[in-house]
């Protein structure tokens, strides 16, 4: 039993340097400090079978989805994804079950001095990130995992899940985002995306455009690896898309599966799935066996992945996402407009830096009959009186509520039974919403 307590794990962990809160100086990612870490604790990504899933929207969805289908198929399945919305365990999970407090103590306490020897490396000390990952790695080895899906942090390339070496890669679709690491063109985003191929492997694509089309088959012909395109190689047929989520069937070259439903808002998530079923597919035949489309459909239909697109609430309706960028923006005001048509919608908006904020904003504001604005509790917010100007350009009903929770408070109560309540913007609202909106509203939130 470790001499750690649990809280004394968080307060160690957000001691580290955390560039998912601040500012990321594009010459300070580097591998070499989580391949030192690595080294130091054994190479653990070097025992392990991985994937890795990148791209700008729906690679935790997507990753979730493979998980899910692979652990139907008898699996023992690690994921890892970033970031959390409540607790740090979610993480790193085997079989949709959180790392225990107690695994998580014993982890770090073994992992925190190789982590504070990284203070006399020429590259530094390891981040937060990049401990996580090597925790995630870690214990997916010694719960002796047959498989792990990591959704990759930023671009690729240079994020620290690429010191694995996967045996399929996933990219998912590519937008604009985090501009100003990954470049302000969709090739140079497409580029640093494209750093998770592998020289002879095999990757699975969502449809993309254009411009990021051409880099990822130019890279992928340049290393021999195989692709895989849904869209192409891939046919998706979405029969369905409701307030139970979607259903849709799914043809690859050597199989069909039919009758597949995933409890996900958004037709966007039939496209996540048709991925993550191409992968899987994949994945199974480096082995030698096949996918079973019953285990394929048990495996989608219990998918659960909070906060994305997730109906919390109906009376009123409350809608709860991370969409933070502007094609997850784009594909939340697509499902609010086909599935609220015709309903008063109340938006509760609140952003971090490091993404187009205008841009984003002006996905969402056709929908929303009011717009309530908030200061995420972020050391880098876009702070509510600047977002609420932004919005006030554009929209005549403009709220300011500074306290996040506050703000989704005040917005449930000026909801009628039959309006919608939607809650966007970022990580950092989403998840402290859902805890406010906790029984509320008819809410079942777990």
């Amino acid at each position: 039993m470790s001499a750690w307590s649990y809280e004394r794990v968080l307060a160690w962990l957000d001691g580290l340097l955390n560039y998912e809160r601040v500012a990321i100086p594009y010459a300070q990612i580097k591998l070499e400090r989580i391949r030192a870490l690595l080294r130091r604790l054994g190479d653990p990504q070097d025992r392990l079978r991985t994937v890795l899933v990148a791209g700008t929207k729906g690679k935790g969805s997507t990753g979730a989805m493979l998980a899910a289908v692979l652990q139907a198929h008898g699996q023992r399945v690690g994921f890892y994804s970033k970031p959390h919305l409540w607790d740090y365990r979610e993480r790193i999970r085997v079989n949709d079950e959180l790392v225990p407090q107690e695994a998580l103590a014993d982890l770090v306490e073994r992992v925190a001095p190789a982590v504070e020897a990284g203070d006399g490396d020429p590259w530094g000390k390891p981040t937060y990130f990049e401990v996580s990952v090597a925790l995630a790695l870690l214990h997916f080895l010694e719960a002796r995992v047959d498989r792990a899906v990591f959704e990759v942090g930023i671009g690729g390339r240079l994020d620290a899940t690429n010191v694995c070496w996967p045996e399929v890669s996933v990219i998912t679709p590519i937008s604009h985002d985090h501009t100003d690491i990954l470049g302000q063109t969709l090739r140079e985003i497409a580029s640093e995306k494209a750093g998770i191929v592998r020289p002879g492997g095999t990757v699975v694509l969502a449809p993309q455009q254009p411009e990021a089309e051409e880099v990822l088959v130019a890279t992928c012909r340049e290393l021999s690896a195989r692709t895989v395109w849904v869209g192409e190689d891939v046919r998706l047929e979405v029969e369905h898309s409701g307030l139970g989520g979607v259903r849709f069937s799914v043809t690859t070259p050597g199989k069909r599966y039919e009758g597949l439903h995933v409890p996900l808002l958004g037709r966007h998530q039939a496209t996540n799935a048709a991925v993550a079923v191409a992968a899987a597919e994949c994945w199974a035949a480096v082995d030698g066996w096949s996918l079973a489309p019953d285990a394929v459909r048990e495996g989608l239909a219990r998918v659960r992945w909070p906060a994305r697109q997730e109906l919390v609430g109906t009376r009123p309706w409350a809608l709860v996402d991370v969409a933070h960028n502007p094609a997850s923006m784009e594909a939340l005001r697509q499902t609010v407009g086909e599935l609220f048509s015709g309903r008063r919608v109340v938006l509760v908006l609140g952003m971090v830096r490091g993404h187009d904020a205008r841009e984003t904003i002006s996905r969402i504001l056709s929908v929303a009959d009011e717009v309530v604005v908030t200061t995420p509790r972020h050391v880098r917010p876009v702070p509510a009186g600047e977002l609420a100007a932004l919005v006030a350009a554009s929209h005549p009903r403009v709220h300011v509520v500074e306290d996040c929770e506050q703000a989704v408070r005040w917005a449930f109560g000026r909801c009628a039974p039959e309006d919608v309540l939607v809650v966007a913007g970022s990580f950092f609202v989403a998840g402290p919403a859902r805890v406010v909106l906790a029984g509320r509203a008819g809410a079942s939130v777990s």
